[in-house]
């Protein structure tokens, strides 16, 4: 004789969960069975098990060959949730089985209770940080850490409490291990969560919560998609990037430049994380930016500038990353030069000789209002073109003289008639001032057309002819006539128009 006993939902030692008749189930996708039956003639030959409603046995899985199994999980299914009694797209579940012995013969068909789809548990959303259900993926605060949560549901068992824990993994606990301390419930759907612990810098740490229900050991989990803490501000670094037609300067953290259209910097910022918003200023001053006001686009502050030769500039950074941190950073001083130096009151040596070889120049100062002086050179040559005698002699910043003997160079160009000096002066910033002077070698002494005796009996008071008898006996003043020199001007310093000579008589 062939018996079908029973047929329930779960394992044949577990008992079901049983509302007002029906059986309560929370996984859609699969579900567990059990059944048994006897045989004591023949044995059992194999179970065919359907999956359906009372309506059509078979609406979910038709009859299923399951061999002589008395257990099975079926899955690759799918049974619709139950939600409401009054509409029509509640449905409740039965499970039918049969059983053939070894002469073919098939019991009767054993049907479990109803089963009543519950949804299935649903794990909440936590949130990293202090604000109430607002992920925050960083943090500046190194001695504490919060989140909030809210969403767990469980229709098949009730949630009776809330756990939290702490990790630097997904659902890890190396930090902190589930516990309710520090965790408030605002209601059964979600809480917050707060605890005083020593963080780490650039350490990502995740916050797992757990609601305890109703039904034993079982959890609903979720971890947040963890916060990172970051108390490093954005760096700024800014380097020169000159082109083939700027020159630049660095000295004393200011730069020199020599236009005015352009700034030649490039800023770079850099964090270990992202930057959550970075802007560009032009001040008169560090950090302020009231020459260009703050802007996204730096290449539109430094490519079109119009700079005011003389006057500082700067470069300002506003960088502020995801963490909050801020940071406000200024470039070196920029200051454009447009102008070459001019060098005040330049005398040079204008005859020379083989008596009077020594030449000298001599400035009063230089002028350099926009830059830095950077050289002062003097070269000479025997024609405007060639530096053969001296060639870019550097002068100190702080001389205001040159001096050289050029005898060995006079003797040397013995056709030379002129000598050529070249002065420059030059700025950091590549302007500059060129000073040409002309010195003359003179190589011929000046010469007269004749001497006259102008002796008077006056003495200092020649006349204006030539005496040919005298009558003072102690002296005698002569003239010379007609003195030139085509080279160089007679130096009446040294040369007077009337001689006198004193003479002593011997008898």
């Amino acid at each position: 004789m062939l018996f079908m006993f029973k047929v329930k939902v779960g394992l044949p030692t577990e008992d079901e969960e049983v509302d007002q008749g029906q059986v309560l189930h929370n996984d859609p996708y699969g579900i567990r069975l059990s059944w048994s039956s006897r045989d004591s003639e023949s044995g059992i030959s194999k179970y065919e098990v359907a999956i359906g409603t009372n309506d059509n046995k078979e609406k979910i899985l038709p009859f299923t060959d399951y061999g002589t199994d008395t257990t099975a999980y079926i899955s690759n299914i799918f049974l619709e949730p139950y939600t409401n009694a009054s509409t029509n797209a509640s449905t409740l579940y039965v499970v039918t089985v049969k059983a053939s012995n070894g002469a073919e013969l098939v019991s009767d068909m054993g049907v479990s209770k109803e089963i009543k789809v519950q949804r299935a548990n649903i794990p909440g959303v936590v949130f990293d940080g202090r604000s109430l259900f607002e992920d925050e993926s960083f943090t500046t605060d190194h001695t504490s850490i919060a989140a909030s949560f809210y969403g767990f549901e469980s229709e098949s068992c009730d949630i009776i409490n809330y756990d939290w824990a702490i990790g630097t993994t997904e659902f890890g606990t190396d930090i902190l291990t589930y516990t309710n301390y520090g965790l408030v419930m605002l209601n059964d759907t979600h809480g917050q969560c707060q605890i005083h612990t020593e963080l780490f810098e650039d350490v990502t740490y995740y916050i797992t919560v757990r609601a305890v229900t109703g039904c034993h050991e079982e959890y609903i989990v979720s971890s947040s998609d963890g916060i990172t803490l970051d108390r490093v501000a954005p760096k700024a670094i800014f380097r020169v990037e000159t082109s083939n037609d700027t020159i630049v300067y660095i000295q004393d953290n200011v730069i020199y430049q020599s236009v005015t259209d352009s700034i030649a910097i490039v800023g770079n910022i850099s964090d270990n994380h992202e930057i959550q918003s970075l802007e560009w200023g032009l001040g008169s001053l560090p950090s302020l930016a009231d020459i260009r006001q703050f802007t996204h686009d730096l290449t539109s502050l430094t490519s079109v500038a119009s700079l005011v030769p003389g006057d500082s500039v700067f470069v300002t950074l506003n960088a502020v990353d995801k963490a909050g941190n801020h940071k406000l950073e200024s470039s070196f001083a920029v200051i454009a030069d447009t102008t070459a130096p001019e060098m005040i009151d330049l005398e040079c040596t204008q005859f020379i000789s083989v008596r009077k070889s020594i030449i000298t120049c001599s400035w009063s100062t230089i002028v350099e209002n926009e830059s830095i002086l950077k050289a002062t050179t003097i070269s000479m040559g025997s024609t405007q073109a060639d530096f053969d005698i001296l060639d870019s002699f550097v002068v100190h910043r702080n001389t205001y003289s040159f001096t050289r003997d050029l005898y060995n160079h006079i003797s040397q160009f013995r056709n030379t008639t002129f000598m050529f000096i070249t002065v420059t002066v030059w700025n950091v910033v590549g302007h500059k001032t060129i000073y040409g002077r002309e010195v003359i070698v003179d190589r011929t002494a000046p010469l007269a057309d004749r001497l006259d005796v102008l002796t008077s009996t006056s003495q200092g008071t020649p006349v204006e002819r030539n005496q040919k008898c005298q009558l003072p006996r102690g002296y005698v003043e002569v003239k010379l006539i007609n003195v030139v020199d085509e080279e160089t001007p007679i130096d009446v310093n040294r040369y007077a128009l009337y001689f006198t000579f004193s003479c002593v008589l011997i008898a």
